[in-house]
């Protein structure tokens, strides 16, 4: 069955930038779960009718999925369970097999001021992956007739990145530079690094948004870069960065930890998971212990070392792409078999 399986993912267009656009670029480029993999984009950071007019491509292209795919929705918050969630009422309607996937780093904020609409869609599912146990469990109570499974974002092995020992003193904040991901505190904090270490050096990469991070010594604000570009920068930095103030299951960890780098970042989301094998937590707003940690990282190269290389085998064991890959093709299996 699995080798006829053909999986068709909707959501944000793989080739821009962003959390859920990186998943699932992994999710096609590696064919996780199936034989084929396609991706329907419904939403490119152009405009709203841009976006709407791809909704309604994909949703075209759901009658036409045979009784063995699977239709696998990504949904974040607000306007995507309206925009994707349309998607997954009508795959449902049709009968085929119908999984979502829970992103976003509001989503439970989301659910709790409109419990209606989130329960409406998610329990048309027939499986619901999730990222954290706390959106786990509100899942579970929104359709406690889906069947909804904790599963991590997967992730490719980079086994040919250097130890973080190896590499100059540079901490990388990679994503949208804005309040939400904590850009703001990484400037103030990076202030109080720069002087006790003369030779480090600060990357902030990505689209800027909310905040516009002022001139500073050994700072650097780079436009977004494609994949590859970003590979090398994590294999150039010592630690990565990303003191956010809400979020998911960010990306950036999991990809700084399969590279065997060590990062600071805050308990929100799923975050605390991947940071008691790859990572040290500062409390969200405080730079001083930001500081503090990104100082001790820079300094002892043993330290960052070690904490790199737990987090590379903590991705290796528990969502490298052939882990991931077979847990996807368990619960693909399972969906089909309630069609």
């Amino acid at each position: 069955m699995r080798g006829r399986r053909n999986i068709h993912h909707f959501g944000p267009d793989p080739a821009y930038v962003g959390g859920m656009a990186s998943v699932i670029r992994v999710l096609e480029e590696h064919r996780l779960g199936g034989e084929t993999v396609k991706v329907h984009p419904t939403w490119r950071p152009s405009s709203g009718l841009a976006s709407l007019l791809l909704t309604l491509q994909a949703a075209l292209c759901i009658p036409l999925l045979r009784a063995s795919d699977i239709a696998h929705v990504h949904l974040a918050e607000d306007g995507s369970f309206i925009r994707e969630g349309m998607l997954v009422v009508l795959a449902r309607l049709l009968n085929k097999a119908t999984v979502v996937t829970i992103h976003g780093a509001h989503f439970l904020r989301f659910a709790d001021s409109h419990r209606w609409l989130a329960a409406g869609v998610l329990k048309r599912a027939h499986l619901i992956t999730c990222l954290d146990p706390a959106v786990l469990r509100r899942v579970r109570q929104l359709a406690p007739q889906a069947r909804a499974e904790l599963v991590p974002n997967p992730v490719a092995i980079d086994d040919d990145s250097p130890g973080a020992d190896e590499t100059e003193e540079i901490v990388l904040f990679a994503g949208e530079i804005g309040l939400r991901k904590g850009a703001d505190v990484l400037w103030r904090a990076w202030r109080i690094v720069t002087e006790s270490r003369p030779r480090a050096r600060c990357l902030m990469v990505g689209p800027v948004n909310d905040f516009a991070v002022p001139a500073t010594e050994r700072l650097e604000v780079r436009a977004p870069v494609n994949p590859h570009e970003l590979r090398d920068l994590l294999q150039s930095a010592r630690v990565v960065a990303l003191p956010s103030r809400a979020e998911g299951m960010p990306m950036i960890l999991t990809e700084a930890m399969s590279g065997g780098r060590p990062f600071v970042s805050t308990p929100v989301g799923g975050i605390p998971d991947l940071a008691r094998e790859g990572g040290m937590l500062v409390d969200v707003g405080d730079e001083v212990a930001l500081a503090r940690c990104l100082t001790e990282l820079l300094a002892d190269r043993a330290l960052a070392r070690s904490i790199g290389e737990r987090g590379r085998q903590f991705c290796r064991t528990t969502r490298s792409i052939d882990v991931i890959d077979a847990r996807l093709g368990e619960l693909y299996s399972a969906a089909t078999a309630q069609v």
